[in-house]
Order: structure tokens, then sequence, then C-alpha cells
């Protein structure tokens, strides 16, 4: 097994860690976990070639298996992991319980009048990467597409990672693309997973979630290590009806925060565009 490879299982189990912690809550009466019906479904709802070959556990694909399931073969294949998923259950108890603190004691005033008065800003005065808290690290939007599956094979040059569709042929994927650069003069790992930054995204001013993922170049999960000046693709994906995805106008990124939404109006686009 190679370095790279073992890098990528790493990040993968990263990734799992945290997800898996959205699902050990949604039991307990979770109501604050910040995923839709579904982005939980994506869960268990991609292609699984990487972690096929590294854990016999795993047949196929996961679509058949459950949510259980799939965090009983994680756990047995890293034990440690648990420590992971408990770390992060506790923090999102925390953050929850802060914020129901913070929305009993508001006015109650509509969180929208405020974004209406200001507007979304443009990409081009937006610094992406200070309103995810990535320091060292610049963050540039490269466009998008709409496309069937990601990645695709000539794309990935191997079968051996992650691939995406959507779930039914009425659907298309919705691909946003960024450019993560390191503008330090050293060598720097680009640890986005463990901001954990919330990103939704609007159409025609009716905001949607982006699917929740195992790809590498997930930009809500990214973690790489790039040397002074090096760039890296990255991408946020989402499913989106084949009407809308013909229809796209004023792509808009949504951050979200503590202290509220930032709005980012990517792409501003009229119906005949």
């Amino acid at each position: 097994m190679t370095g790279k490879w073992t890098d990528h299982i790493d990040h993968i189990k990263k990734a799992l860690a945290i997800m898996l912690s959205f699902i050990l809550l949604t039991g307990c009466g979770g109501g604050f976990v910040d995923l839709t019906e579904d982005e939980s479904k994506q869960i268990v709802n991609y292609s699984t070639n990487v972690l096929n070959d590294h854990n016999t556990a795993v047949k196929g694909s996961l679509q058949n298996l459950s949510k259980t399931d799939l965090r009983d073969i994680v756990i047995k294949d890293d034990p440690g992991i648990i420590d992971e998923i408990e770390a992060a259950k506790e923090e999102a108890i925390a953050e929850a319980e802060e914020k129901k603190k913070g929305d009993s004691s508001s006015s109650g005033a509509p969180e929208e009048s405020a974004e209406e008065e200001s507007g979304p800003m443009e990409v081009q005065d937006a610094d992406l990467a200070s309103l995810i808290g990535l320091e060292g690290f610049s963050v540039s939007y490269a466009g998008h597409d709409i496309l069937d599956s990601y990645p695709n094979e000539s794309e990935s040059g191997n079968q051996m990672v992650f691939s995406i569709e959507p779930a039914t042929a009425n659907d298309k994927l919705l691909i946003l693309y960024f450019d993560v650069t390191n503008t330090g003069d050293t060598e720097a790992d680009c640890d986005i997973i463990s901001l954990q930054p919330r990103f939704r995204f609007s159409s025609g001013g009716k905001v949607q979630s982006f699917l929740t993922t195992l790809l590498l170049d997930d930009l809500s999960t990214l973690s790489v290590n790039l040397a002074p000046g090096e760039s890296t693709r990255a991408v946020l994906a989402a499913e989106v009806s084949n009407e809308k995805a013909e229809s796209l106008s004023d792509l808009t990124l949504i951050i979200m925060g503590e202290e509220g939404n930032t709005e980012v109006l990517l792409e501003k686009q009229g119906s005949g565009e």
C-alpha cells in the first residue's frame, strides 16, 4: 500500500468520523443536526470501490447497507475512530445547547431581513478562505458543470476512487469547482475537514443543500498537503432536477456560521444563459 493510498484511507476515515457522529445523533432527539434527508441518504448512496478494496466486509455497494451497518464496518476496521465520533458528538451537542440559548434570547426577527438589505457579496470581492476560517490558503471559484456522474472514468484515471451520480434519471449533478492554493512560502496541510464548514447554495432564490460525499476532492472535507504556490481543484456537488439544471440563475454560495450566514454570488445568470 503506497503512502498516498494510506493518506486517502485516513482522509476517508476522518470524513466518516464526522458523518457517523451525525448518524448517532439522529436517534437521540438531535433535531439540531444540520443534515437534510437527502444528505443523510448520500452517506450510503455512493460508489465504494476504495472502501470495498480496503475492507472485505463491504461487497459491491453501500446502497443496501443500513447506517448501523456502515458504522459497524468502519468501527471494526479502526476501533480508534470511536473516540473521534464521541468527540464530534460532544462538540455538536455543546454547539446545539449554545444555539438554543441564543435562539431563546433573540428578538425573533427574521434572519432574511438583514441579508436582504446588504445582498450577497460578489465572488471577486469575497475571501472564501477567510470566510471558512482557512489560513495560509486562497480559495477561488472556478465555474460549474452539469453532469450525469462525477468524476467520470477518464478524469479519475483509475477505478480506485469514489464516484457519485443522481438518484434518478430525472436529476443531474451540479458540480461547483474551486481552486485551493497554498499562498505561504512553506509546505502546509490544507485541513479544511477539521474546520467542518457548512455550505448551502441558492439558485433563483431557492436554497438547497450540497450532497454529503466521500469524494477525496470534496471541498467541505478536503485534507491535502500543498507545496508553496501549489493548487488543487476541489468541488461541491449537489443534486438538481433536469429542469433546474437548465435554468440556473444567480448561483450563490451560502457559508453558514455561528454568527449568521454569508452569501457569495458566484454567477449571475439569466434564464436564457
